[in-house]
């Protein structure tokens, strides 16, 4: 059945929902976070305090953490520099290549992704193999193509619930 494909495995209502100890039990020592909408709202430039401190937790608990985006150019540049993490841009998700190349760089193993949207996050980490926490989108001004793709995303998501297989939002 092709909706397994765009089922997260968790739900969540942000990234700060998610510890680095339930990480550890759950055997993930890396993360791989979605920039815009998870990270941070696609319109702003600069990662939030809140942001910053969680992926300081992350670290100092031993969880590596890096980014990847469908976008790239100097704003992705400038969140890549202040919070000093490996990303992946112009990620092309949800494509298998990227998900190829992030895993490479970070060593293999198991990886968590964490992303705002089921048409390329959800998918392209289920689709490579990969365990996938779903977030409520941040908000703020989205690209066009992500406003038509929130549509398609809505309509899969209803079919999820009513097949009972979409996870219960929860604190992880």
């Amino acid at each position: 059945m092709i909706l397994k494909y765009f089922c997260p495995d968790y739900r969540v209502k942000s990234i700060f929902d998610i510890s680095p100890k339930w990480l550890k039990r759950n055997g993930y020592t890396k993360v791989v976070v979605d920039i815009d909408n998870t990270l941070l709202p696609r319109d702003k430039n600069l990662v939030g305090p809140r942001a910053m401190t969680w992926i300081r937790h992350m670290h100092q608990m031993g969880i590596n953490v890096a980014l990847i985006s469908n976008n790239g150019g100097d704003r992705i540049k400038a969140i890549t520099r202040q919070t000093n993490l490996g990303t992946i841009m112009r990620a092309a998700k949800p494509l298998p290549s990227a998900y190829k190349q992030i895993t490479k760089a970070m060593g293999g193993g198991k990886i968590l992704f964490i992303g705002d949207q089921l048409v390329t996050d959800v998918l392209g980490a289920k689709s490579s193999g990969h365990t996938v926490v779903w977030v409520q989108s941040l908000g703020g001004k989205e690209h066009f193509i992500t406003r038509i793709t929130r549509k398609l995303e809505k309509f899969i998501a209803g079919r999820l619930t009513k097949n009972g297989m979409m996870p219960k939002e929860r604190l992880l």
